[in-house]
């Protein structure tokens, strides 16, 4: 039996006796945590630098001891994938790895995830950081199994990473891929039931 959650702009979240939280919306892009998602220009980022917030308030992307994007250097391919782009940070983030080495985030280009709106996440205790997630293409019946890695706005239902995007068949582009068919794509979350090479957070 499902209950209201809450309503974001009049649709609603539903919580089932499981536990599982389930909605029905769109499908935009998040291109947080793949290291050229944002960047100075030039050079271009995939998405537009405004998703990523403003000077005084950069709410993805690493900033330095002043507040200043970091720029990735040279010399270490591994933390610093793409030199001259900022580095994009998720919700979820990796052990092992401080704040200026891209491998802390979850890349949006290679890792399959979804994305929880801000209210959402907050409406109950269980945690959702990298909770098990079904999103399913309900044109098709296909189906995804991943980790929810990262926190939306609270005014929008329904948004994965490029890589889920990809599955799915969609254009991966942040700027103009994804599904704007609000009627297509249902996402459960089962937050406190952590997914596969995810631990809780």
């Amino acid at each position: 039996m499902s209950k209201v959650l809450l309503k974001v702009n009049g649709v609603p979240v539903y919580q089932d006796n499981d536990g599982s939280v389930h909605w029905v919306g769109e499908f935009t892009i998040d291109a947080d945590g793949c290291p050229h998602a944002y960047g100075p220009e030039p050079p271009n980022g995939l998405d537009y630098l405004a998703n990523s917030g403003y000077p005084g308030n950069w709410w993805g992307i690493v900033t330095d001891s002043s507040g200043k994007p970091y720029v990735q250097p040279e010399g270490n391919k591994e933390k610093w994938p793409w030199p001259g782009y900022y580095l994009s940070t998720t919700a979820y983030l990796v052990g092992g790895f401080d704040k200026f080495d891209a491998r802390r985030y979850v890349d949006s280009e290679f890792v399959a995830f979804a994305v929880v709106p801000g209210n959402v996440r907050t409406s109950i205790p269980p945690k959702f950081m990298g909770c098990r997630t079904v999103i399913t293409d309900m044109k098709t019946d296909k189906e995804l199994e991943c980790a929810c890695c990262d926190v939306g706005p609270s005014s929008h239902l329904g948004e994965g990473s490029m890589a889920a995007a990809a599955y799915f068949g969609l254009s991966p582009n942040p700027k103009n891929g994804g599904s704007s068919d609000r009627s297509r794509w249902h996402y459960r979350m089962w937050p406190g039931v952590r997914s596969k090479g995810y631990p809780l957070q």
